[in-house]
């Protein structure tokens, strides 16, 4: 006798639903598709988004963690077939794949309903329908008896396309963002001297989250390598952090004859700290690999335990670059210190990538490990 959830999922077998920045589809597939692993379904360049089969047929959305990705900004666990949605009433064909995904995972409660689209000129249009959408479909899950509940792991997503299609899924609120599209709302502060500053901004709370406070301490000390003309330097100071900013650029606006900025004119990659400072910060225009080099350098001398970096990236075989680059750092002479390392493509990054490396201290690896047993203590 064959059970109803396995002739649901046989119908519709299940995929991953990747949201990344336009023209960036093609190594948001293949680290998809690598990782999982999976069978690549859809990578259009500039669509904004990528289709990835697992090659479990069981794969579900807990096992989804947008921290160990690169280029992908939300990840939605959903299915293969996408819904048509070519007549007025949009909401019940969408409501029909709805109460089908949440029959096959058996979910009752939600803990929200995001109706979203892609971040691209064309996916912008879908919107409007979005805003329209949203409101009904809350009403008609009310109705059909799911739970509105905020301590639920799931949140569904509805994914409209400019086609006219749709695709129905779920993310684990404990391991892919709450942000619509997958994308942080940040406010340019108007006396930054650049809008770089939104970069690092997003960084700390990428990398960071709501352990931000812990590692940006007033009165800590920090480098920044490249500074001018101070966007990143600025988001530091705005931590009441006390930055030496290197760079044969002049500094801008408040960072001028600032009490907590020391400008040094000077090459970033020959500048030596006098002594260790808390973080280094370095967005330079150079070579992937070079970059790499030197942070691996300062990691390896003990310069600094936290540092915030940018890869510049080649216009092909990007992922294969953001690799080089993470296996060099790795490859640092670290003295049996433990390191950690994220890179990220954020949104405020065009055509590069993000990286975190930090060496934790005792208490915060002493957290780690026993996250990793029990699970973190509340959803991100």
């Amino acid at each position: 006798m064959v059970n109803k959830n396995e002739s649901l999922q046989t119908a519709n077998p299940r995929a991953v639903l990747g949201y990344c920045r336009a023209g960036f589809e093609p190594d948001c597939a293949a680290e998809l598709a690598a990782q999982l692993p999976g069978r690549i379904i859809h990578a259009e360049a500039g669509s904004g988004y990528v289709l990835v089969a697992p090659t479990d047929a069981y794969y579900s959305a807990n096992r989804l963690s947008l921290d160990q990705y690169v280029f992908a900004r939300q990840l939605v666990m959903t299915h293969q077939t996408p819904i048509t949605l070519t007549g007025n009433d949009r909401v019940t064909p969408l409501m029909e794949a709805v109460m089908q995904l949440l029959t096959q995972e058996r979910i009752g409660a939600l803990s929200e309903c995001r109706v979203e689209y892609p971040d691209t000129n064309d996916g912008k249009v879908a919107s409007r329908a979005a805003k329209a959408i949203g409101p009904r479909v809350e009403d008609t899950l009310i109705a059909e008896g799911v739970v509105a509940d905020a301590s639920s792991p799931y949140r569904l997503h509805l994914f409209l396309t400019p086609q006219k299609t749709a695709w129905v899924g779920l993310s684990h609120a404990g391991r892919c963002p709450a942000d619509l599209n997958g994308i942080p709302r940040l406010r340019m502060p108007s006396d930054a001297p650049s809008r770089s500053t939104l970069k690092l901004a997003e960084a700390f709370q990428i990398f960071l989250g709501e352990q931000a406070d812990q590692h940006l301490v007033p009165e800590m000390r920090a480098v920044d390598l490249g500074a001018a003309p101070g966007g990143w330097t600025w988001q530091l100071m705005s931590r009441g952090l006390r930055i030496t900013a290197v760079d044969n650029g002049a500094l801008k606006g408040d960072l001028v004859d600032n009490a907590l900025v020391r400008h040094v004119r000077s090459d970033g990659f020959k500048f030596v700290p006098p002594s260790p400072v808390d973080w280094m910060v370095c967005d330079m225009v150079e070579q992937p690999s070079r970059i790499a080099q030197l942070v691996a350098k300062w990691l390896a001398n003990g310069w600094a335990r936290y540092i915030i970096f940018n890869l510049k990236l080649p216009m092909k075989k990007r992922l294969e670059e953001v690799d080089r680059c993470r296996q060099i750092i790795l490859d640092a002479d670290l003295g049996g210190r433990p390191l950690q390392l994220r890179i990220k493509q954020l949104y405020h990054d065009r055509e590069e990538v993000t990286g975190f490396a930090m060496i934790p201290s005792r208490r915060l690896r002493d957290q780690a490990q026993r996250e990793r047993r029990e699970g973190p203590r509340t959803a991100a």
